[in-house]
C-alpha cells in the first residue's frame, strides 16, 4: 500500500476540502452555524463517492498478483477481507477527523469566527464514521467482485442520493439508505447543539437506530457470506 496513492488520498482530499471552504468562507461570510452545517453537509454527501474511490485504491495492489497473495496467505480467508476492511476503515477514522478537526481548528483559528467545544467536534467525527460502516464494506465487496468502475459508479449515485435523501424526498424513508445515515444523524446532532432539541423523538431515535443497525448487519453479513465462495476475478482494467 506504501506504492500506491491510498494513503496520500486520506491526507490531500480533507486537506484541499478544508482549504476551499476556509478561502470560500474566508470572502462571502454568513452564520457560523449556517457554515459549518453546509461543509458537513458537503462532506457527508461526497463522502460515499470517496469511499468508492478509497476502496478502489484498496483492492488495485490485489489485483497485480491476481489476488493470489490476498487469497492465499490467511489461514481463514475471511481474516483476509476483515484485515482489509479494517485497514480501509481506520484510514477512514484518520480522514475523517483531519477533514473535520482540520477544519474546526482553521475556522476558529484563521477565521476568528467560532470556538467550537471538542466535544462538538468528536461527537461529529464519530457519527460520520460510524455512519459510513456499511459503505466500506460494500465497496470492498464491489471492487473484489466487479471492476473498479462499477463500485465508482455506484459510489457516485450514493453521493446524488445522499443528497437527495437530505431533501423532502427523504422522509421517511432515508433509514434504508446506507449512503444517508452520516449525513442525517450528523444533521441531528447539529440541530441538537444549536437548539437543545431534535427533531424527531426518543422513540424514533431508537427506531431509526435499530434500523440502520439491521440494515449494517445485513451488509456485512451477505459480504461475508459472499466472500465465503470468493475465488477472485479476471482483470479487465
Amino acid at each position: 500500500m506504501r506504492h500506491t496513492i491510498f494513503f496520500w488520498l486520506h491526507l490531500l482530499l480533507p486537506v484541499f476540502g478544508i482549504l476551499l471552504f476556509l478561502c470560500y468562507y474566508s470572502v462571502s461570510p454568513h452564520k457560523w452555524e449556517s457554515e459549518v452545517s453546509g461543509y458537513i453537509t458537503v462532506l457527508t454527501t461526497a463522502l460515499p463517492l470517496i469511499i468508492s474511490i478509497v476502496c478502489a485504491q484498496s483492492i488495485s495492489p490485489e489485483e497485480g498478483n491476481h489476488f493470489l497473495v490476498f487469497l492465499g496467505t490467511a489461514v481463514k480467508r475471511r481474516n483476509s477481507v476483515l484485515a482489509k476492511w479494517f485497514m480501509v476503515y481506520c484510514a477512514g477514522l484518520m480522514a475523517i477527523s483531519l477533514a473535520v478537526g482540520g477544519f474546526m481548528a482553521g475556522y476558529s483559528l484563521l477565521l476568528k469566527r467560532v470556538r467550537f467545544d471538542v466535544r462538538f467536534c468528536f461527537t461529529l467525527i464519530l457519527l460520520m464514521w460510524l455512519g459510513s460502516m456499511g459503505l466500506y464494506v460494500l465497496h470492498i465487496f464491489l471492487n473484489l467482485w466487479k471492476p473498479r468502475s462499477i463500485s465508482i459508479g455506484i459510489g457516485a449515485v450514493e453521493s446524488v442520493v445522499s443528497a437527495l435523501m437530505l431533501t423532502g424526498l427523504g422522509d421517511g424513508i432515508w433509514q434504508f439508505f446506507p449512503c444517508a445515515y452520516a449525513g442525517h444523524w450528523e444533521g441531528f446532532y447539529i440541530r441538537y447543539y444549536l437548539e437543545g432539541s431534535l427533531p424527531v423523538t426518543g422513540e424514533a431515535v431508537k427506531v431509526l437506530l435499530f434500523i440502520n443497525g439491521t440494515v449494517t448487519a445485513g451488509i456485512v453479513l451477505a459480504a461475508m457470506a459472499g466472500f465465503h465462495f470468493y475465488e477472485g476475478r479476471r482483470i479487465h482494467d
